[in-house]
């Protein structure tokens, strides 16, 4: 199928993205960014590139749709409340039963163990941004004091990151809104002050 004239790249890439956040990058055929565009293979190639440079720009697609993330984070009263904000999102996209909400590109390209340089490092590039946004949450917080600070900022992200990617998992169990939420109140509880 040729492009039209109501062609819209960005929604283009959104339909690829989501087939690659399903599927994986080695799991995914061209017939099924075909049949998920409505494009055949020489317009996505025109638009896109090969499937490396569609999932590179899948990649960064997925990554999009959590930019106000920092925002939202940043105008938060205080670091505890930021790291909150995030984890309350978070459980809304893994309690939507929506495989394209809670699964996340950059983790499951990272266990994929995909076998190409420049997509290991902009998956763990976007991985780091991910880590970087948690630890200067903690370090607010430790700072404002809504964070204890007897563990190190690193460490407390490093938790933090193993709590994000665990939730995806459980997602995929469908074990509902109410058990992700009481995950997460435990996840959250090592940032708790004594105070």
């Amino acid at each position: 199928m040729s492009r039209g004239k109501s062609f819209s790249p960005a929604a283009t890439l959104q339909q690829v993205a989501d087939v690659f956040v399903e599927r994986g990058y080695d799991g995914t055929s061209l017939a099924q960014l075909e049949a998920a565009s409505g494009l055949g293979k020489q317009s996505l190639y025109n638009a896109f590139g090969d499937k490396k440079a569609m999932y590179l720009a899948a990649v960064e697609c997925a990554a999009a749709r959590w930019a106000g993330m920092r925002a939202l984070m940043q105008s938060a009263p205080d670091g505890r409340q930021a790291l909150q904000r995030f984890f309350d999102a978070l459980a809304q996209d893994c309690a939507s039963g929506n495989a394209q909400r809670y699964s996340c590109i950059v983790s499951a390209g990272l266990l994929e163990d995909i076998d190409d340089q420049d997509i290991q490092q902009r998956l763990l590039s976007k991985w780091q941004d991910t880590h970087a946004l948690l630890k200067s949450a903690v370090a607010r917080g430790q700072a404002d004091g809504s964070v204890a600070s007897s563990s190190r900022a690193q460490d407390l992200a490093d938790h933090l990151m193993t709590a994000m990617s665990g939730l995806r998992v459980m997602a995929r169990t469908q074990p509902g809104a109410a058990r992700l939420k009481r995950v997460i109140a435990q996840a959250l509880s090592v940032l708790e002050t004594s105070a």
